[in-house]
């Protein structure tokens, strides 16, 4: 029986999968749970996208791209319960409106048909313009709508081929860890690597400024109250900051 290239390549990718799967390295057990990409250590999280970074850098648009779809599949699977921890957490909004914007999310996040490269010709030659990646990306995430944000952010920040390292705000602290934990279960589902997205135990104000300082780190992105954007905007690092009542900016380095 002849096996196509495409045919083998899909059967190392299951195999790789269901190595990764025994292995479980960047776990951390929460009340009897694993959470995939959670650290104990700010410093450790970082240098765990960092690597991840190489590897997602190195993979074609159409394995981002798969990515990314496993990540829509499993935000529509799971779109109640994510609804519903966001709830039971914070308190705020309603389970059948949450369940609506994981949806949403799933359904309208760009991903990598926003990689479009651009050709200008003219009398003096042709200039040729590609979208290139950060790297690692430091969000912070607010308490209001905390799942939906971590996992918005991290479908358009892979499909840019960069990592993400989350500080979440600590009142949703659970409900964010969720979202970190599916990103990475679905990049485990179709063989691609883990830590694509990841988060601290313990977010705190320490936590914040090492991610925010650290060189590895080479984008800030904060959504939440305007007192954090603020100083976000201020970190001499290129950043996208939301706050209540203001449109995202881009403050360039």
């Amino acid at each position: 029986m002849n096996i196509s290239e495409k045919e083998i390549e899909g059967i190392v990718r299951q195999v790789i999968a269901g190595m990764a799967v025994s292995e479980a390295s960047s776990g951390m057990v929460i009340d009897g749970k694993t959470y995939l990409g959670v650290f104990e250590d700010m410093n450790d999280a970082i240098d765990a996208a960092w690597k991840a970074q190489k590897k997602l850098y190195d993979m074609s648009v159409e394995e981002k791209e798969e990515i990314i779809s496993a990540i829509r599949r499993l935000i529509l699977e799971e779109a109640e319960t994510l609804a519903r921890l966001g709830v039971s957490e914070t308190g705020m909004g309603r389970v059948e409106h949450k369940i609506l914007k994981h949806r949403y999310v799933a359904q309208k996040t760009p991903g990598t048909e926003d990689l479009v490269t651009e050709a200008i010709t003219g009398d003096k030659g042709l200039t040729l313009l590609e979208l290139a990646p950060f790297g690692v990306i430091g969000a912070m995430t607010p308490s209001t709508n905390p799942s939906e944000t971590v996992l918005c952010n991290s479908i358009g920040m892979i499909a840019g081929s960069n990592t993400v390292v989350f500080n979440p705000h600590p009142g949703a602290l659970m409900t964010s860890l969720y979202a970190v934990d599916l990103v990475n279960r679905a990049a485990r589902s179709v063989g691609a690597p883990e830590n694509l997205a990841v988060a601290v135990r313990k977010p705190t104000m320490e936590t914040s400024d090492i991610m925010m300082k650290s060189p590895k780190v080479r984008m800030i992105c904060c959504t939440g109250g305007p007192g954090v954007v603020r100083a976000v905007l201020s970190s001499g690092k290129k950043a996208i900051g939301a706050g209540a009542g203001n449109p995202p900016v881009i403050v360039d380095d």
